[in-house]
């Protein structure tokens, strides 16, 4: 089978993913008592299904889960959709906090140290709430659950993984190295003492032409050091684009995410 052909029929079942996939928006509450909405994506089976909690990025936070689908970012649907397809419940937290006050503009960040930690902060706990929603449904394996997330959401599943411990697997789309962090930088997540804390799989995408932070951090801690630590641990950081090229799902990286969580997950 040709690549371009099985490209073209990974599209396909992308595409059609809405058919399988019974999409509606639900409330999270955090440790703390704070509330926000997620997309949740559920699927038909008799089995109990591995689930994966996937965190967006920057532009759904500031913007809104409806205004980047208006202003051609992300729609947090189709990702949720394409895991539906693969036969993964799926759940999307919608992040808001701080929208305006830190965010990227023009490739720049705006925010204080502080109101960044807080926004990473807000978004781990949304994802343990993620988590625990997942595990109280009769039909997901509680010791089946992915974290994954792209640029701004990506940090914030690796951080995750790192101070609550136990997924199944961790999906990195381009983390962000949040350079303004106090607490938490790529960097820092990067360093080898933390990244053992991680014993599930890892895997890693990054773009030829992301962010120079993102690509200098890749290139010279979190790869070397997941090398070192995880021996299950996979990447590929020469992927055909730019920082937004992750906004969509794309066959190019999505059959080796798909491949890699087969080879995880029951």
């Amino acid at each position: 089978m040709s690549r371009i052909f099985f490209q073209m029929i990974v599209v396909l079942a992308i595409s059609c993913g809405t058919s399988h996939a019974n999409l509606q928006l639900i409330t999270l509450t955090t440790e703390r008592n704070e509330t926000l909405q997620a997309v949740f994506g559920d699927v038909d089976s008799s089995d109990r299904r591995p689930a994966v909690i996937f965190s967006h990025g920057t532009d759904v936070r500031r913007d809104g889960y409806e205004g980047a689908k208006r202003q051609g970012g992300m729609n947090v649907d189709h990702y949720v959709e394409a895991l539906n397809s693969q036969g993964y419940i799926a759940i999307a937290p919608l992040r808001t906090l701080r929208a305006r006050e830190t965010t990227l503009d023009r490739g720049r960040l705006v925010g204080t140290p502080e109101q960044w930690d807080e926004v990473i902060a807000y978004s781990i706990r949304a994802v343990e709430a993620a988590r625990r929603y997942l595990s109280e449904r009769s039909n997901v394996n509680s010791k089946a659950i992915v974290a994954m997330g792209y640029s701004e959401g990506g940090n914030v599943s690796l951080w995750s993984a790192i101070e609550t411990p136990g997924y199944r697997a961790v999906v990195l789309l381009a983390p962000a190295a949040m350079p303004t962090s106090k607490n938490y930088r790529l960097r820092a997540a990067a360093s080898e003492d933390r990244l053992q804390r991680i014993a599930a799989p890892v895997y890693l995408a990054v773009a030829n032409n992301d962010f120079e932070g993102i690509r200098v951090v890749s290139r010279e801690a979190l790869i070397p050091n997941l090398q070192k630590v995880n021996p299950a641990f996979r990447f590929r950081a020469d992927y055909p684009g730019d920082h937004n090229w992750f906004l969509r799902v794309r066959p190019e990286f999505w059959n080796e995410v798909t491949a890699f969580l087969r080879q995880h997950l029951p």
